[in-house]
């Protein structure tokens, strides 16, 4: 089987998971993965210390590599067409990743994010005479696109991981587009426990940014003639915000900030939870999570939901497996929280049953790797 290379922009993270995850799933198909990333992440997940180790970073590769620089003139009609990038910057950075690649005898290099790493995979592929191919996730195609039909234009195939952003990159290109939503590794989840019997305690988990609509919760939470409380897990540039409203709207007992925690935290602690609120909206710059992972989590989990209709959300959940709201508003969420306060025991049991069989059915790492493979192979 090939081995491929995995251009990524910051490696390993905290929260995109979902690289590691596919790396790996990909392994155990038998390809041999080689990771490479522009930047090492600080925090990370324990999961991903082995693919770290193996993980090569510019910092080792000489600043200019001229041993392929006879073939750099393939990807001049790519370069010629990027805007956000500067040229002698991308053929610099293009000759790196190809001295990478060919040391390593990639014969296929797989880009996630349609931002400066596909890019320079475009680059190198081009030089090395590969094919390539990226991926596409939600901020680098709608809230900040880079030259995306160039990129578009030069790939062998691109993915996307919701069925809407598929329509959307298609209709852009002749280059096929193929839909690969983010999975879970299921040998984390084992059976649900049916002696579940949870704290009244709820759960948000990921990024404290705009798009995660952290405000409208607890402006619903605000509105509740019975009070609940919440640990929010998480850490980001809207943090001090959300604190603050909290000590000025009398919250502070209510919500409670636990910082960022990583997976494993999340599976030791899921059952004392009785549901995950997340109010997911659309930033003002266009942002939005698409097929957030941690709701296929969730479902893997056994915690029942409470989220927003938006595409990634219902492309995930139906209405037997979780509770979808408009979004922006607080009204519609404290309603969708009292509700879930009323539900019986059975009832959320059988919330939590089909959420389980839908998940694995539909989301797992395993399956889509297995049709990443298809793809790649058949090149």
């Amino acid at each position: 089987m090939k081995t491929i290379g995995y251009v990524i922009p910051c490696f390993p993270t905290l929260s995109e998971t979902f690289t590691g995850v596919e790396m790996r799933a990909m392994i155990a198909l038998g390809h041999h993965v080689v990771p490479f990333s522009f930047i090492k992440g600080q925090h990370f997940q324990r999961a991903d210390i082995p693919l770290m180790k193996q993980c090569c970073y510019p910092s080792a590769l000489p600043y200019y590599s001229l041993r392929h620089i006879t073939h750099s003139l393939r990807s001049l009609p790519f370069i010629y067409q990027q805007r956000e990038f500067g040229r002698l910057a991308l053929i610099r950075q293009g000759l790196q990743l190809a001295l990478w690649a060919h040391r390593y005898q990639c014969r296929h290099l797989h880009a996630h994010f349609a931002w400066h790493s596909a890019a320079i995979a475009i680059v190198a592929a081009k030089i090395l005479n590969i094919p390539v191919s990226f991926v596409g996730h939600g901020a680098d195609i709608y809230a900040g696109p880079q030259d995306l039909q160039a990129k578009l234009s030069h790939c062998q195939f691109c993915c996307a991981v919701t069925k809407a952003m598929h329509d959307h990159l298609q209709s852009l290109t002749k280059t096929t587009v193929y839909y690969l939503p983010c999975g879970i590794e299921e040998q984390n989840y084992p059976t649900l426990n049916n002696d579940w019997s949870p704290s009244k305690r709820f759960l948000f988990i990921g990024r404290l940014v705009e798009k995660k609509g952290l405000i409208t919760l607890l402006k619903a939470i605000q509105l509740l003639k019975q009070p609940i409380e919440i640990d929010i897990v998480g850490d980001g540039p809207q943090k001090a915000e959300l604190m603050s409203f909290c000590k000025q709207h009398g919250l502070i007992h209510t919500v409670s900030f636990l910082g960022s925690q990583n997976a494993e935290w999340l599976r030791s602690h899921a059952e004392r939870y009785q549901g995950l609120i997340a109010p997911f909206t659309i930033a003002k710059n266009g942002d939005t999570d698409t097929g957030p992972l941690v709701l296929k989590e969730a479902l893997a989990l056994g915690i029942p939901i409470i989220t927003t209709n938006l595409v990634g959300c219902t492309e995930i959940l139906s209405p037997d497996i979780g509770v979808l709201i408009k979004k922006d508003s607080p009204e519609q969420l404290a309603m969708a929280i009292t509700n879930h306060l009323l539900k019986s025991h059975q009832e959320l049991k059988t919330q939590r049953e089909l959420g389980y069989r839908h998940v694995m059915k539909t989301f797992t790492a395993k399956a889509q790797a297995q049709r990443l493979s298809q793809w790649i192979e058949a090149l």
